[in-house]
């Protein structure tokens, strides 16, 4: 059998560069001397060599090139299809703009979120203990008293309480759950060239609310119920801890 034609050659080469600078985008080494060129021509020798002991019909050839193209296109090691973790890539020269600079922090935060979620897991990380005020059991609206602590959600968000809250909940039903939820507001205004103030900050914090059910990406962290006319807690409600499974 015959070596690869011209065209072939050309198309194999351009293959095997998109295949690398898809999989080493910062490799720009383009001298016959640097080492990256060494490796793709030892693989066109390679290729050379198994077009040579393939003996079967003459299209063979052919059937080998598109196979070892189809091999190069699928490579990517190392990617997830399902994952939505982009980070900017910058250079010299790059014009950047304020969303550049919000996606470099939605990747650090996705990040953080991923780990808390994979190595810590789902609950109270610690503190967060739940009294009523028994003044207010027999209310339509009950007192309770949240201690200092932290919790990580079920998407990965950390809630710190850094001080005991007192808090008035809305509990129209017979029972339901103390749950806690990330929350966030834009503050400190300032003046823009457009001459509409736009907001600098972002405020996080943590937000307690009581609910039938503990849906979203909220944290029960106790549950309360109605007993002979009063509030108290159910004592057989065991909020979940990170580290340890439901």
């Amino acid at each position: 059998m015959g070596q690869l034609t011209n065209e072939e050659q050309r198309e194999l080469v351009n293959a095997l560069v998109t295949a690398v600078k898809r999989l080493a985008p910062n490799w720009t080494g383009r001298s016959s001397s640097d080492p990256g060129v060494t490796l793709l021509e030892l693989f066109a020798w390679l290729c050379e060599v198994i077009d040579y002991r393939v003996d079967s019909a003459p299209d063979s050839k052919t059937d080998l090139l598109r196979h070892l193209i189809a091999k190069l296109s699928a490579m990517c090691p190392g990617t997830c299809n399902t994952s939505d973790l982009t980070r900017p890539r910058y250079f010299s020269g790059q014009l950047l703009t304020a969303a550049d600079f919000q996606s470099e922090q939605d990747y650090s935060r996705k990040m953080m979120w991923r780990h808390n979620r994979c190595f810590f897991g789902t609950g109270i990380v610690t503190g967060l203990r739940v009294t009523l005020d028994s003044g207010s059991s027999t209310k339509d609206e009950p007192v309770i008293i949240v201690e200092p602590g932290c919790a990580i959600t079920p998407d990965g968000q950390e809630l710190c309480v850094c001080k005991a809250l007192r808090c008035v909940l809305h509990a129209p039903g017979p029972a339901g759950y103390v749950i806690l939820q990330y929350i966030e507001r834009a503050i400190d205004p300032v003046p823009t060239p457009s001459g509409t103030p736009e907001f600098s900050r972002i405020e996080e914090g943590v937000a307690v609310a009581f609910e039938e059910k503990p849906l979203g990406q909220a944290v029960a962290i106790t549950r309360l119920k109605r007993k002979s006319g009063r509030w108290v807690l159910d004592r057989q409600f065991h909020a979940p801890k990170v580290g340890r499974r439901p």
